[in-house]
């Protein structure tokens, strides 16, 4: 995911603040990517200039890791008080009751999260999720199922909406109407992958797809792609399977 390969280059000093260098010292030299630069850029962007960040792409391009640092730099920086992690927590096949209370049974949901914050130093994660109670000091990350979000109002957040194609219209809704207008928002998901086979679309689009639509032209929203897979080639052809489904489908007659 723009990860820095022998003989690359690094980030220009005459790009690089301070956080382009964070960013490339932990393997991410997005100079080298022009659409994960303007990514990087609208993730980083003030409130002010963009607040909410629409991002489709296909696996493996780095679009959740990406957000996943730039709020933790956000949150180390001050500017945002806390990171929040939103996921549908739909499993891609029924799997029955997992253990444990609310925390453990959502934890293998939100791997994405805390495999991002594992880049940034090991164990993060845990430090932020659940801070010394004797410092007083409040969590600096949650991980929240849209489940669980109804009645909630964020303020100061740096929120993420992950794996936004498998949600519900009443679940962006829901945790887009939980954002004060001091949250950085942003929406991620791939159209090629859906787990949520009860998804209700509208005139043929999903939810992620109508909201998009919902905030297209409006000022402070922003909307990216990313394109190379960094997984490599196998992920990046797996996930062209539906061409080989509609070439068989014509060829068959399969309806």
């Amino acid at each position: 995911m723009g990860r820095k390969k022998s003989g690359s280059r690094t980030a220009p000093a005459a790009k690089g603040e301070i956080r382009w260098k964070w960013l490339a010292e932990r393997g991410f030299y997005v100079f080298d990517d022009e659409h994960q630069l303007a990514y990087m850029q609208a993730l980083w962007a003030p409130v002010e200039s963009v607040q909410a960040v629409f991002c489709e792409a296909r696996a493996g391009t780095g679009k959740t890791t990406l957000a996943v640092l730039a709020g933790v730099y956000e949150v180390e920086a001050g500017t945002y008080d806390k990171l929040i992690y939103l996921r549908n927590t739909v499993p891609v096949r029924e799997v029955g009751f997992l253990p444990g209370g609310v925390d453990e049974k959502q934890l293998p949901f939100m791997a994405p999260l805390v495999g991002a914050m594992e880049v940034v130093q090991p164990g993060l994660y845990g430090k932020w999720a659940r801070p010394d109670p004797m410092k007083k000091e409040p969590p600096k990350v949650e991980a929240l199922s849209t489940a669980f979000i109804r009645g909630l109002t964020w303020r100061r957040a740096f929120v993420i909406l992950d794996e936004a194609q498998s949600f519900d219209l009443e679940e962006i809704q829901t945790a887009l109407t939980r954002c004060a207008d001091d949250c950085k928002v942003v929406v991620l998901g791939s159209l090629r992958q859906n787990d949520n086979r009860k998804i209700k679309r509208v005139h043929g689009l999903t939810p992620f797809e109508l909201f998009m639509l919902h905030f297209k032209g409006m000022p402070l929203v922003s909307y990216c792609t990313l394109e190379t897979n960094y997984r490599g080639w196998l992920s990046n052809h797996a996930d062209d399977v539906m061409g080989t489904v509609e070439k068989v489908k014509e060829t068959r007659g399969v309806v």
